[in-house]
């Protein structure tokens, strides 16, 4: 029984299905779609092909064009590439909140504002267009568009006073209240909570933006979205991400009613994207915490979603000065943000979660909690020895040279945000003001980090910026805005190959998430995810990468998306930090 259970498993994941012999014995029942064009199988054995061939939604055969048209069963399907269309592995997006950004969608987003009067504008229509809702709850106000101590209620008042209204900013560690939601939740009562600050003005009273673990305070006012408002937003979101070539996400915070809408899509079938979910962890309670994240792994794994990984916020962002840094912030004293976590706690979780067969995804934007990470991560190797749960660190926005080394000694995979990696204004005047040039010389390493011998994996962190990859390819190549592609390049020695993103993207991409024995390559016996897109990536210019357009979106072997040229959606977002 153990000798035949290893040979099926060896045949699932493609040992002896990438041969010719095992691809002419499924090629004999004949193949339900066949490709024929050039093939990117993100596969080291064969990087490139002619065609593909997939049965029951799993690829029996990648090689020639003239071999895979064989495999081809009476009626059905194949499909002749054009001349520059290319086939690609299905993306990956290993930092997502898709179904918050769904639910989103249906609210109140506020999209690009480019000034601060659009963006006002925008509110009192959303306001004036919904007199049914009870509160209005939006998200993207830019921080640039305040000062230090953010927006302030009198300017939502001014739009909305009539309920609570309650706007999170592009960073997403920030929200911003009108006085009726300040009174809602009772904040001005309250003292700063562990973890969050409440800003206030010169009086002592809440000023209208909370951060961090304060906006808390008013989420447990805020009416819940019904479940058919989070099933119509992860529909919205599933298949605008699908029509940009993605077919798996890591979702990265996850609470409850998130798990049983995504449960409930799974097993009625309407989920077509395939879900890590990262269960959100919290600071305040002890590492017996994962029990409760055991049961709900169990609970709520089944078909494309999987619950098997916990999210860990150690900081904050650096915009609002609570992320944690080793030195101080510039001309703040001693002021060095926040770590949301003590030491010892987050030690105690680390070693609770790795031995339960957790994945832990913390998230980190300065050095220190970048270091305190890695500590982490470190002690629970201590106590329970190599395992395989491959634990990530994501964003490393700013992380301490002497750090760099130690990801790749740990085997901590390195989740970065391509799209970030060039210098707009919340780079130009608020973050390298608060960090000075040296350190601000040093943001995103993501070419070091590669070099210091850590996996590189790639996520959007939307709906707080584009989850388009080919946008975040362009400017992880080139490290430039997309929109202004004619500047110098920010910090260039940290650009980084398409090789490199596209592996991030895919066969990286299903490592860290635990799907690349199925995903992420086209090679036969693993599952047919990949895409057809307009152009070859590796003979256009980098600048135009993030023009590429997605045709088709393949999942499991079924089409869940086709291009129509009078109907393209946009949602661009903006940078920000979840």
């Amino acid at each position: 029984m153990w000798f035949r259970n290893r040979i099926k498993m060896y045949l699932i994941t493609g040992g002896l299905l990438s041969s010719g012999l095992a691809g002419a014995a499924f090629g004999a029942t004949g193949a339900d779609l066949v490709v024929l064009g050039d093939v990117y199988t993100m596969s080291s054995t064969r990087p490139h092909a002619g065609g593909l061939a997939v049965r029951n939604g799993r690829i029996i055969y990648v090689g020639k064009a003239s071999e895979a048209k064989k495999r081809l069963r009476p009626g059905g399907e194949l499909i002749r590439l054009k001349p520059g269309q290319t086939v690609l592995p299905g993306l990956i997006d290993s930092h997502v909140h898709m179904l918050d950004a769904g639910v989103l969608h249906e609210q109140c987003f506020l999209g690009e504002p480019k000034t601060k009067d659009e963006m006002l504008a925008t509110i009192a229509k959303c306001a004036q267009d919904h007199p049914e809702l009870t509160w209005v709850i939006g998200s993207g106000w830019p921080p640039t568009f305040f000062d230090e101590n953010g927006p302030k209620k009198s300017e939502l008042d001014a739009v909305i006073s009539d309920r609570p209204a309650v706007f999170y900013g592009q960073d997403g560690h920030s929200a911003w209240l009108n006085s009726a939601a300040l009174a809602a939740a009772h904040i001005n009562e309250k003292p700063d909570p562990p973890g969050g600050r409440i800003i206030r003005d010169a009086t002592g009273e809440p000023s209208g933006t909370l951060l961090e673990a304060a906006v808390d305070l008013v989420v447990e006012h805020i009416p819940k979205p019904s479940r058919k408002m989070m099933l119509a937003g992860l529909d919205y979101a599933q298949r605008y991400l699908h029509s940009l070539g993605i077919t798996m996400v890591q979702d990265a915070n996850v609470d409850l009613d998130t798990l049983e809408t995504y449960s409930d899509a799974a097993r009625s079938g309407k989920l077509t994207m395939k879900v890590v979910a990262a269960q959100a962890t919290d600071p305040n309670r002890s590492a017996d915490q994962v029990d409760e994240l055991v049961r709900r792994r169990n609970r709520f794994t089944y078909g494309h979603l999987t619950a098997g990984t916990a999210k860990i916020f150690i900081d904050g962002v650096l915009e609002f000065r609570t992320a944690a840094l080793i030195e101080p912030y510039e001309g703040r004293g001693n002021e060095r943000g926040m770590l949301r976590w003590t030491t010892e706690t987050l030690k105690e979780l680390a070693i609770r979660l790795d031995r339960e067969g957790f994945q832990m995804h913390m998230h980190v934007i300065g050095d220190d909690a970048a270091r305190q990470g890695l500590k982490a991560i470190a002690a629970a190797r201590a106590v329970n020895g190599v395992t395989d749960n491959r634990h990530q660190l994501a964003h490393l926005e700013l992380v301490d040279p002497a750090d760099i080394p130690r990801l790749g000694k740990l085997g901590v995979i390195a989740n970065f945000e391509p799209f970030w990696m060039y210098a707009d204004e919340s780079i130009t005047k608020i973050t390298i003001p608060l960090i000075g040039p040296e350190r601000g010389n040093r943001l995103y390493p993501i070419r070091s980090v590669a070099k210091g011998g850590a996996l590189i994996t790639a996520g959007s962190d939307w709906p707080v910026s584009t989850p388009n990859p080919f946008l975040a390819m362009e400017v992880g190549i080139t490290r430039q805005s997309p929109t202004r592609p004619h500047g110098a390049p920010w910090i260039p020695r940290e650009r980084v190959s398409l090789k490199t993103l596209l592996r991030a993207y895919t066969i990286a991409g299903a490592y860290v998430n635990h799907r690349d024995y199925e995903t992420g390559s086209l090679e036969s016996g693993k599952v047919a995810d990949f895409i057809i897109i307009d152009r070859n990536l590796f003979t256009i210019r980098p600048h135009a990468i993030g023009k590429t357009v997605v045709l088709r979106t393949f999942v499991d072997g079924q089409q869940v998306y086709e291009y129509q040229p009078a109907g393209t959606d946009s949602h661009p977002g903006s940078k920000g930090r979840q």
